[in-house]
């Protein structure tokens, strides 16, 4: 046997090494890209479910709240005012939890968008919470309560408002409540995530004869209570 021939069988050619390293980086780099997509599913997986999550707390709130609702009169010798204020994108109202739920009775309760700020992705839906002083005039005392996040990473908040100035108008969805002596009898929110819209949460107010309400031939009618 020749010394060129001992030599091929004691080991490998170079263009074998190089065709064997090359392979080996392909197998890797599949692995690789199997792994990183892998994690990229694992991760959008775990944000849709985060998502998920924080669009039921969001809803449990807006809609425990709002079906408490209560035909609450602002104390303004002048004028008669019930105290709902709402707006495209902010809710001002009272609400009446029942009291075996901890902090029970009369309260101010608020949600605002707040939009998104430096290095921020996307805005948050937040709420104030605060017991309703006999003597108040407006929604003042929420002003320096605390804000408890109920959905962050939302790009757009819109509230709708369903119902009529008086008994003679046909109810209709406005993005403003304009009537200061009657109540909605339902309120939608809308979100948005990017360019994905959540699920809309539409909420009918509970308003009962013990509240001062009653049917009228197109809707429900709050009086004022003093």
């Amino acid at each position: 046997m020749s010394v060129r021939t001992q030599s091929r069988a004691a080991g490998f050619t170079l263009l074998e090494v190089v065709v064997a390293l090359t392979l080996l980086s392909g197998l890797l780099l599949l692995i690789f890209s199997g792994l990183r997509l892998g994690v990229r599913s694992w991760d959008a997986g775990a944000l849709r479910g985060d998502k998920s999550d924080q669009m039921l707390l969001a809803s449990s709130f807006v809609r425990k709240e709002l079906t408490a609702a209560f035909p609450w009169r602002f104390k303004d010798s002048l004028a008669v005012k019930l105290a709902f204020k709402g707006e495209k994108q902010s809710l001002r109202f009272v609400s009446m939890r029942p009291a075996e739920i901890g902090g029970g009775g009369l309260a101010f309760v608020a949600f605002d968008f707040d939009p998104a700020k430096a290095q921020e992705t996307g805005g948050r839906l937040v709420m104030r919470r605060t017991l309703a002083a006999a003597e108040a005039k407006d929604f003042d005392a929420l002003d320096s309560i605390e804000k408890f996040t109920l959905m962050d990473g939302v790009t757009d908040v819109q509230f709708e408002f369903y119902g009529a100035e008086n008994d003679t108008n046909t109810p209709l969805w406005a993005d403003h409540w304009d009537y200061p002596q009657r109540l909605p009898s339902h309120v939608r929110l809308t979100m948005k995530a990017g360019d994905e819209k959540l699920p809309e949460i539409v909420v009918a107010l509970k308003l009962g004869e013990e509240a001062g309400c009653y049917e009228s031939s197109f809707q429900r009618t709050c009086v004022p209570r003093r």
